[in-house]
């Protein structure tokens, strides 16, 4: 599996860094490409970076089990307070209240 995660982690490491390149040259040429669609290569680009290293941690604790489940818990935390900020929201709020 160790070997399956690293062609992932390298073939996503590859194309973050092209879309990075494409994106700088896209801000200092413009090619003229439509906003909307930069405002998604751009979102893209965010959530790139999370699945390069998401990858490389998944093949740094492949086979180590209890480490694994730490990482995996650690990795779902990130990604849903990534992609739902609404929640981390209510999480802070209930967590400052309840300190107070």
């Amino acid at each position: 599996m160790k070997k399956f995660y690293n062609a992932l982690g390298q073939l996503a490491g590859f194309l973050t860094i092209l879309l990075f390149a494409f994106l700088f040259a896209n801000t200092m040429f413009n090619f003229g490409i439509d906003a909307q669609i930069i405002g998604i290569l751009e979102l893209v680009k965010t959530y790139a970076i999370f699945a390069v290293c998401g990858l490389a941690g998944l093949e740094f604790v492949s086979g180590k089990k209890l480490i694994a489940l730490i990482y995996f818990l650690i990795l779902a935390f990130v990604v849903v307070f990534s992609f739902f900020p609404e929640i981390r929201d209510q999480i802070v709020n209930i967590v400052t209240t309840s300190i107070q």
